[in-house]
């Protein structure tokens, strides 16, 4: 699996870290890329990594109003 240090070539990864760090830790969300890839790190051990894409799928559904999957 890939491992990542930086988000220079992944900033679309990073945008779905914030967004999932933000919905899941609310007020306590630390997001500085140390402790995203930390999150990311965590993640990918425990093999829960589809949930920063539920995170992407819930966002858009709410910014657009319905299922563009069916």
């Amino acid at each position: 699996m890939i491992e990542i240090n930086d988000f220079r070539y992944n900033p679309t990864l990073r945008r779905l870290l914030v967004n999932y760090c933000i919905r899941t830790y609310e007020m306590d969300a630390i997001l500085d890329d140390w402790h995203l890839i930390q999150e990311y790190n965590l993640l990918k051990k425990n093999n829960e990594l589809h949930f920063l894409f539920e995170e992407e799928y819930l966002i858009n559904y709410l910014k657009d109003g319905s299922d563009n999957n069916g």
